[in-house]
């Protein structure tokens, strides 16, 4: 696992804060809250950041006023700025663009977006989330293995817990249901990554799978479930 990256996240009501910073974390970020941004530039003198992620739910004066002066301080002013808003508040996003905004997300967020754009901002290698998920997956053919247990999912592949290998590179069927779920997915995968059995210390024995040209229906029935895994405890209740 890659180190945690620092993001400076700047909102000024504690509830915000509280869902932001929670959700930066599950997503393998390391969160340092500022209230305003004059706050986050004086913690940027002391402390390096990959991003800045702002708040704007507040007046246009004040988000005008605060975009500015972090897209001009030195401390800052080099580092990507995403703004998030409720659509409500949004204004046309050319406006927050020509002030030197990065990307602009609207909430309720979406985790697949959120993880997206702050990934390819921070040069991440993962283009969707994952989550800890033990189901029972069947592989069709290639492994003595004809149920294996996944221990690990995103909406872009899985990894099963396994002893026996197989050729990265190899392409296989697998066929499973998603907890709590009635529909069965039948999808198509390539070997992405073998680990064998007492190679490394801090990982389990198995394959990692990608799947491939999995149907948009299948995809978005992952991705929904990985988002509620990872942010259904979570709500987003704007207090401006």
């Amino acid at each position: 696992m890659s180190e945690k990256k620092s993001v400076l996240i700047i909102c000024r009501t504690p509830a915000g804060q509280m869902y932001l910073g929670v959700l930066l974390k599950r997503i393998w970020y390391s969160p340092i809250l500022a209230k305003t941004a004059e706050e986050g530039v004086r913690l940027a003198q002391n402390t390096r950041f990959s991003l800045i992620i702002y708040d704007g739910d507040v007046t246009g004066l004040e988000q005008r006023a605060s975009i500015m002066l972090l897209r001009s301080d030195a401390a800052v002013k080099d580092l990507p700025l995403v703004v998030f808003l409720t659509s409500e508040n949004t204004p046309a996003d050319d406006s927050l663009l020509s002030l030197g905004c990065t990307a602009v997300l609207t909430k309720p967020l979406d985790l697949s977006i959120v993880y997206g754009v702050l990934g390819r901002l921070t040069g991440e290698q993962r283009h969707a989330p994952r989550i800890p998920a033990k189901f029972i997956v069947e592989i069709r053919e290639g492994t003595p293995e004809a149920r294996l247990m996944c221990v690990d999912l995103s909406e872009g592949g899985l990894y099963l817990r396994s002893h026996e290998s197989l050729p990265e590179g190899a392409v296989i069927h697998v066929r499973f249901t998603l907890p709590r779920d009635t529909v069965v997915m039948e999808l198509t995968a390539r070997v992405a990554r073998v680990i064998p059995l007492g190679t490394q210390i801090d990982a389990e024995p198995g394959i990692g799978l990608e799947f491939v040209d999995a149907p948009e229906d299948s995809r978005l029935r992952i991705r929904n479930f990985v988002q509620w895994e990872m942010t259904g405890d979570l709500e987003w209740k704007a207090d401006i």
